[in-house]
Order: structure tokens, then sequence, then C-alpha cells
């Protein structure tokens, strides 16, 4: 039974993984009729996959390291399987590298509740927000999770809110002057801010309805599950298991009001769907509706795949 076993951390899940990411990414490259060989779209595929397969890998990280579920695989092959539903990743090299470095931010925001380095994390966590910022603009947005880590903060400092501010604006008289030395210092501006769009007409395909029906109806069941579980989580641990909503909730946002309906900038909300859904399957009852549910996670992409 699968719930038995990705209910275990063990190598060969990570394998496994691995190649169900390398496999499916095939299949669907060499099913898209208009399939263009070239060294270009090669490496475009090649670096799409190759951080997809990272950001499971550093997805599994960030879950042991701040212990956001249990010692299990199930987030990671949620995460997985969810990705492969969604586009070809080689026309969305930018959104997948916009979450590794979120990944990175959240690495950091997640680990504020040890109260070490407090501000060395804050500032990790802002430089990781705004490279991301370059790739998609919205990913601003996870300024809100970081705020809401630091107001977790016992004893905090005013300087701890101030540190964002600071940390972005450097980042930005760096750009500039770069900027001013090659040429015009504010084009780059006007470039990067980004409008939102609610026009959700390129939505109509049927692997994006799909995906977003199946994962809307899997994420209202598991959220009330996993507001349920947290009076019963650590102390210690609960700060963490809010924060993840509060990045579910934004995560959603950015991509409702992205401005280019493509289907991949739903990547953003794999993460925290991953990690909330992954807690619901770590419950003991309902054993053949989690089982049945871990199927068509693991089944659906191969469908999506030829349809």
């Amino acid at each position: 039974m699968l719930t038995s076993f990705f209910g275990k951390s063990r190598p060969l899940n990570f394998l496994l993984l691995i190649c169900y990411i390398l496999v499916i990414s095939g299949l669907s490259y060499l099913s898209n009729p208009d399939l263009t060989v070239s060294s270009k779209e090669i490496f475009m595929v090649s670096g799409a996959v190759g951080l997809l397969i990272f950001s499971m890998l550093f997805l599994d990280f960030i879950i042991r390291k701040n212990r956001l579920t249990r010692l299990n695989t199930y987030a990671i092959l949620i995460f997985s399987c969810s990705a492969m539903m969604l586009s070809d990743w080689s026309n969305e090299l930018d959104v997948v590298m916009a979450n590794v470095f979120l990944l990175l931010s959240l690495r950091r925001i997640f680990s504020l509740r040890s109260f070490k380095n407090v501000e060395r994390k804050i500032l990790d966590a802002t430089i990781w927000i705004v490279i991301a910022s370059a790739f998609y603009f919205w990913c601003l947005l996870l300024f809100i999770p970081l705020y809401v880590g630091i107001m977790g903060i016992p004893h905090k400092s005013i300087r701890y809110y101030l540190i964002p501010f600071i940390g972005w604006a450097g980042l930005l008289l760096m750009y500039m002057t770069y900027h001013l030395l090659r040429d015009d210092p504010f084009i780059w501006f006007q470039q990067w801010l980004e409008e939102g769009s609610f026009d959700y007409s390129s939505y109509a395909s049927k692997k994006i309805l799909i995906f977003i029906t199946f994962i809307s109806a899997t994420l209202i069941w598991t959220t009330i599950s996993y507001l349920a579980t947290l009076s019963s989580v650590m102390k210690k641990d609960r700060t963490n298991r809010r924060l993840v909503l509060y990045v579910l909730g934004v995560s959603i946002f950015m991509a409702i009001i992205s401005s280019e309906k493509t289907g991949g900038e739903l990547i953003f909300i794999l993460t925290p769907t991953a990690i909330v859904i992954s807690v619901y399957f770590e419950k003991r009852s309902e054993i053949w509706f989690r089982e049945i549910l871990l199927w068509i996670f693991v089944l659906l992409p191969i469908v999506l795949v030829f349809l």
C-alpha cells in the first residue's frame, strides 16, 4: 500500500520520486505535438526538471528541519505528483527559478522559531524573496509570512521589522547602480513592475481545470483536518504549523493575481499544499480513502500526459 510505503522516510523513496519526475517529464515532452528538438529546448527542459527535483529534495529538508510533518515522505510525493500535473515546465523556467528562491526564503522564515541568529535569518529571507521577485514580481508578497514569523519571536526588537526594508533597499540600490553604469537606471524598474490580472480564460484547458478542481477539493478537505490537529501539536512547533497556512494563503493570492495565466504560476501553492495534505495522510483513520487519494495523485499525471 502506498500510504504504508511512503509513510516511512528512506533513500528508496527519494530515488523513486526522482525517477517518477524524469519519466513523466520525458513523456510530457515527447507527447507534445509542437515538439522541436534543439539544444536550447533540451537545455530548458533539463534545467526545469533539474530544478523541480532540487525543489522536491529541498522541501524535504525544510520539513525535517522544522518538524512541519512527521518523519515520512508524503509531502514530497504530493509535491512531485502535483508538479507533474501542471504545464510543460520547459516554458516556465522563470517561475521554477522563483519557486526555488522562495523555498530558500521559507527555510529561513521557518527557522526563526529557534530564536538564534535572528537578524541574519531575516536578512537572508529578504534577499531570497527579492531575488525571487526578479523572476516573478508577486513573490514580494512573501514578505507577509516573513513579518508574521517576526511577530512570533519573543522579546523582539524594532530592528527586526526594519531589516527587510534595509535589505530590500540595499539590493535595489546595487541593481540601480549597475544599470546606471550600463544604460538607464529606471528602465529595469518599469519592466520589473507587474500589473495584476483576473482574466482566467487560459485556464479553460482540460489539464489546468482538472488540476485546479482536484487540488482545490483535496485542499479544502485536508485543511479542516490540519486545523483540527493544531491543538495537539507541541507548542514550540505550533507557530510554524500556523505559518504554513499564511504561506498557503499568500501563494494562492500570488497565483490569482498573476498577470499571465499559463498554469506555471500554480507551482507556488504546491509547497504549502503538500505540507497540509501530508498532515492529513498521517491520520490513522480513513485508511482506504487515504490510499485511494494517494493513488489518484500518482496516476493522474500519467493520465493527463495523454489527455
